[in-house]
């Protein structure tokens, strides 16, 4: 790890306020394309506070090493961000479920908090959206990168 890795950089900073917004408006892109009535609560702040952590650890770690490189730091962003959110929020609703005493056993909560993460994915599988995030997070990269210090060879 270099020295500088952990400093605050303004790659870092526009990382993450971009996917933080990012993640906050293709929140309320789910929620509009989702095909049942539910209760979403706090979803939007909640995926707009994993995009900004996201961009600040995963793609502001990756920044200074060239446009392309920063492109795939936006992809990995992302890819990092959907398994947090699918893990963090799949848990809540296990636990919701849970507290309703739906499971009999731990193994069981377990195995639901995993098919209901498989069920959300299968519920966001919408175009729109998908050309949102994989478009809007590799403009996320490129445009940290260019605001980032260069890493010397």
């Amino acid at each position: 790890m270099r020295p500088t890795e952990s400093m605050p950089t303004a790659g870092r900073l526009i990382a993450a306020l971009l996917l933080g917004g990012l993640a906050y408006y293709a929140s309320s892109i789910v929620i509009a394309i989702w095909p049942v009535e539910y209760n979403f609560g706090r979803f939007r702040e909640v995926c707009g506070l994993t995009g900004v952590l996201m961009g600040w650890r995963v793609i502001g770690r990756r920044l200074g090493r060239g446009l392309m490189a920063g492109i795939g730091a936006g992809l990995t962003g992302l890819g990092a961000m959907l398994f947090w959110l699918f893990l963090l929020l799949s848990f809540n609703e296990m636990i919701g479920r849970s507290l309703d005493l739906r499971y009999t056993g731990p193994f069981e909560a377990l195995n639901g908090m995993f098919e209901i993460g498989y069920s959300w994915a299968l519920n966001i599988m919408h175009p729109r959206l998908w050309y949102l995030l994989v478009g809007g997070s590799m403009a996320v990269g490129l445009i940290s990168e260019l605001f980032s210090p260069k890493e010397k060879s």
